[in-house]
């Protein structure tokens, strides 16, 4: 008898330590699921010259990515950039995306929570015209991140300088998407990919079908 009362103690001790492993597994799971991705993007532009920089930060700053990119005033460069664009706008101009698609894929990206966006525009140009409609066209795109934007932190200015022929743009964005958010994302872009491919087959079958096959009386 004693040794069934330690038998069985012995199994009960094993599935409580085991469950408490599931538990501990879980709950780490859990946490990291939850955790949110810090996703800042910040630029300053001066004139030609711009600095764009991307920083990934997971799991207390222990995943700490910086990505920066810079663009020079070459020629070279410039042309590169054309083409590159160019290319861009072949391949959007080829696929046709669904407006449900589109929807959604929006809807997923309001989700995600918008810690700060900052952003502060110098524009100068010696023909006062061009100044106020680049003044009255930034305040109207201004009115309508306002309306859009839900941030924490929120900061956004335009100064005009009719004096000099001046460009100086700093801007800011630090989003927190969760490893939810970026599959239910990720999720809605391969739907839309999916259904875009769908739509290219259906048109290439229908111009196919558009040319009459059929022979008309003897032609010798």
């Amino acid at each position: 008898m004693p040794c069934l009362e330690n038998n069985s103690v012995m199994n009960y001790s094993d599935i409580f330590n085991f469950f408490m492993i599931i538990l501990v597994i879980v709950s780490i799971l859990t946490i990291f699921i939850k955790m949110p991705f810090h996703i800042i993007l910040t630029s300053k532009v001066v004139n030609q010259d711009i600095k764009i920089d991307l920083n990934l930060r997971y799991m207390f700053n222990i995943i700490n990515i910086n990505i920066p990119i810079y663009l020079r005033k070459v020629e070279s460069k410039k042309k590169e950039l054309k083409k590159s664009k160019r290319k861009l706008i072949k391949k959007l101009k080829s696929r046709k995306i669904l407006a449900r698609d589109v929807f959604a894929i929006c809807r997923q990206l309001k989700k995600i929570d918008i810690e700060e966006f900052y952003s502060d525009v110098h524009i100068g140009n010696t023909n006062i015209s061009i100044t106020n409609f680049i003044y009255l066209f930034v305040n109207l795109i201004y009115g309508n991140l306002i309306n859009i934007i839900d941030s924490n932190k929120f900061y956004m200015n335009i100064k005009p300088n009719f004096i000099e022929n001046k460009l100086y743009i700093d801007f800011k964005i630090h989003v927190k998407p969760s490893i939810k958010n970026i599959i239910d994302i990720l999720k809605a872009i391969l739907i839309a990919n999916k259904n875009s491919k769908k739509i290219k087959k259906e048109d290439k079958k229908y111009e196919s079908n558009r040319i009459n096959t059929k022979h008309h009386g003897n032609n010798a």
